[in-house]
C-alpha cells in the first residue's frame, strides 16, 4: 500500500519562513513503525511554505497513495481542512486520515458541548476524513494499514480510532499508553523533502522520553500521554543521534520531549552517555525546567559539554499569584537559580513567559519584562494567555468571560491575543505585549553571553534595530503596531 503522511506548515507567525522548518517526529516516528511491505513517505509542509498547494499536488502526483494522514495541531486545522479538499479534489477515492493532537482533542473519552467547533464530525469535517487516530499513532496506523491493506472493513477492535461508514462515525476505546520498548526509531530516509534548519544549519530533532508529570493547568499534553512519563534506552537514544549525524555537517538537534528535565539524573547520565559515544560534535537544544536544573548544580555544566547550547527555560511569570493560578507552583527562585546555573555554564535561556492573566494589570505585565532583563534572559519567548480547549484554565477564563476568541482557533498559538483581563482589553493587552517585547528585547542591547556568541552578527543586529527605530520617525508606535499584525496575520495563509 502507497502511504503519504503530512504535517502542517503552520508556525508562529512571527518566525520568518525561511529561517526555520523544524521537522515533525510524530508523522516520521507513525511512518517507521508500520508493517514492511508498504511504500511510506514523510513530507513536512514547513520546508514548503512558499508553494504548499503546488508542494502537496506534486508530492501526491510522485507517491500515488491510497491513503494520506494529516498530522495537524489545534491552530493548524484550518490548514488541514483546505489540505484535505485539495486532496480530495485530485482524487477522491484517497482514504484521508486525521491525527496528531488536534484529532486527539475529539476523544469521546474528554467529549464536550464545544467538540463540533473543534471537528463536526456531522459537517464538513465527518464527510472529509475517513479516520481519526487519537492519541499515540504508531500502533493504530499499523494496524488501520494493515486492516485496509487485507481488504477487510472490520475495524471495531483496532483501538484509539473513529472511522466512518455508511456515513456514521464509530468511536473505539482509548489505546492504553505503548510500551515505548516497542517503538522502531524514526526512519529519516522516508522524508520527501531534506530542507530542515535554521537559516543554512542543519537541523533535525529527537526525543528521549514522552509524557510530563505536571498539572500546568494551561497544558493540554496530558490527553495525549496522561500524566506518565516514559523514558527509551539510552542505547535507543544513540542510534537516534547517530542517524541525526548522517543528515549532514554542521548539526543542530532539538530534545522535543516534554519535560526532559523530569529525571534530572537520567539527563545526566544521557550528557555522559553523548560524550562518550562522541556525538558531542552535533550542537542541542533543550526544554527544560526550572526545578530540575537548580536541583543538580553540576547538571547545566555537563549539559554545556555534551554540546547544549540553548535551554528552553519555563519561567512563566514573575508573580507568584499567577504562578499558583497556571497550576506552576512557587517556582520563582528556582527560576532564578536555573538561569544562573545555565548562564555560569555559558548556554543561552530562552525563556518562557506567559502574560494576560486574569488579574493583570499594566504594572503586572511590565514586571514580568523586567525582571526577564533583570535575571539577564538571553531570548525572550513571551506569549499571551491562550484558552486552549481541553484545559482548565480555559473553563476558568470562560466563566469569568475574560475569552474574547472562542472558536477561531487558528489563532490559538500563542502569538495572538485571544481573552482580556479584569483591567485591560484585547487590544489593550495585544499591544502592551508587543510594546513591552519590542522596549525590552528587540531594541534592547542582547545579554552580555547572547553578545558575545553572536561575534559580528552583533553588528548586523545594531542596524536590524536601527531600521526598526527609524519605523516610528514618521509613524506612531501604535500605527507600527498595526502594520506588524496585519503583515503577521497574512504569514499562514497558505492555500
Amino acid at each position: 500500500m502507497n502511504v503519504l503522511f503530512l504535517s502542517m506548515p503552520d508556525f508562529l507567525p512571527f518566525i520568518f519562513k525561511k529561517s526555520l522548518m523544524v521537522p515533525n517526529l510524530g508523522i516520521t516516528s507513525v511512518a517507521s513503525n508500520l508493517s514492511d511491505g508498504h511504500n511510506v513517505y514523510v513530507g513536512d509542509l514547513c520546508t514548503q511554505r512558499e508553494n504548499v498547494a503546488g508542494a502537496v499536488r506534486d508530492a501526491v502526483e510522485k507517491s500515488k497513495p491510497q491513503l494520506i494522514g494529516l498530522s495537524s495541531m489545534t491552530f493548524q486545522y484550518t490548514t488541514a481542512r483546505k489540505i484535505a479538499r485539495l486532496i480530495k479534489s485530485i482524487d477522491k477515492d484517497i482514504i484521508l486520515v486525521l491525527g496528531g493532537y488536534h484529532a486527539t482533542l475529539v476523544s469521546p473519552e474528554i467529549k464536550s458541548d464545544e467538540d463540533p467547533t473543534l471537528f463536526d464530525y456531522a459537517g464538513e469535517d465527518g464527510r472529509l476524513f475517513d479516520f481519526v487516530v487519537r492519541g499515540e499513532g504508531e500502533a493504530t496506523f499499523r494496524e488501520l494499514i494493515d486492516a485496509l491493506d487485507g481488504g477487510g472493513k472490520d475495524f471495531d477492535s483496532i483501538l484509539g480510532m473513529s472511522y466512518r461508514t455508511n456515513g456514521e462515525w464509530h468511536h473505539n476505546g482509548r489505546r492504553p499508553l505503548l510500551d515505548v520498548k516497542d517503538i522502531k526509531p524514526p526512519d529519516r530516509s522516508r522524508r520527501i523533502w531534506k530542507k530542515y534548519g535554521y537559516f543554512h544549519v542543519n537541523l533535525d530533532v529527537v526525543e528521549t522520553s514522552r509524557g510530563c508529570t505536571f498539572t500546568c493547568n494551561f497544558c493540554s499534553i496530558h490527553h495525549m500521554y496522561g500524566t506518565s512519563f516514559r523514558t527509551y534506552d539510552l542505547s535507543r537514544v544513540m542510534e537516534d543521534l547517530e542517524e541525526c549525524k548522517r543528515q549532514g555537517r554542521k548539526m543542530v538537534v532539538g530534545f522535543v520531549d516534554d519535560n526532559i528535565t523530569l529525571n534530572p539524573k537520567r539527563l545526566y547520565e544521557l550528557c555522559e552517555t553523548i560524550i562518550k559515544e562522541g556525538h558531542k560534535d552535533m550542537l542541542y537544544w533543550a526544554q527544560v525546567s526550572s526545578k530540575g536544573i537548580s536541583s543538580i548544580p553540576e547538571l547545566a555544566k555537563i549539559m554545556k559539554e555534551a554540546g547544549l547550547m540553548m535551554a528552553f527555560l519555563g519561567i512563566e511569570n514573575a508573580s507568584k499569584r499567577n504562578l499558583e493560578r497556571l497550576n506552576k507552583g512557587d517556582i520563582l527562585e528556582y527560576s532564578k537559580q536555573a538561569i544562573k546555573y545555565l548562564h555560569d555554564a555559558n548556554v543561552l535561556v530562552a525563556g518562557g513567559m506567559i502574560v494576560g492573566n486574569p488579574d493583570d494589570t499594566y504594572e503586572d505585565v511590565k514586571e514580568n519584562f523586567e525582571f526577564f532583563k533583570d535575571q539577564q534572559v538571553d531570548c525572550f519567548l513571551d506569549q499571551v494567555l491562550t484558552p486552549y480547549p481541553k484545559t482548565g484554565i480555559r473553563e476558568d477564563l470562560m466563566k469569568a468571560g475574560l475569552v474574547t476568541n472562542r472558536y477561531d482557533f487558528s489563532r490559538y498559538n500563542g502569538f495572538w491575543t485571544n481573552v482580556k483581563t479584569k483591567h485591560l482589553s484585547q487590544d489593550e493587552l495585544a499591544f502592551l505585549r508587543w510594546k513591552l517585547h519590542r522596549e525590552h528585547f528587540v531594541l534592547a542591547e542582547p545579554s552580555p553571553l547572547y553578545r558575545d556568541l553572536m561575534g559580528i552578527g552583533y553588528y548586523f543586529r545594531l542596524l536590524k534595530i536601527m531600521k526598526k527605530k527609524a519605523h516610528v520617525w514618521w509613524n506612531t508606535e501604535r500605527k507600527v503596531f498595526e502594520q506588524e499584525m496585519l503583515m503577521y496575520a497574512k504569514e499562514n495563509e497558505y492555500l
